[in-house]
């Protein structure tokens, strides 16, 4: 789990429209964390990509909220919540 990750009210999906690509500003705004995390994550292939080409890299907002879900755990920080 990514710690320090706020949850959002509605899906991502559904805030964008269907298919679209997200930047790695717009992920790292909905996860709560540094963008460079995002480009970490991305890199060791935690995070699901869409690569643009050789040099950009987006995030579909479907994956997105398929990888936040595999994510959620009931334990944080070692702890039982």
């Amino acid at each position: 789990m990514v710690r320090g990750m706020q949850t959002t009210t509605a899906p991502i999906s559904s805030s964008h429209r269907p298919g679209r690509l997200l930047a790695a500003n717009d992920v790292a705004e909905l996860l709560g964390v540094p963008r460079t995390f995002v480009y970490t994550l991305a890199r060791r292939g935690d995070l699901p990509t869409v690569r643009v080409g050789e040099r950009y890299v987006r995030f579909r907002a479907e994956a997105l909220e398929q990888w936040i879900a595999a994510q959620e755990t009931t334990r944080v920080g070692g702890l039982a919540c």
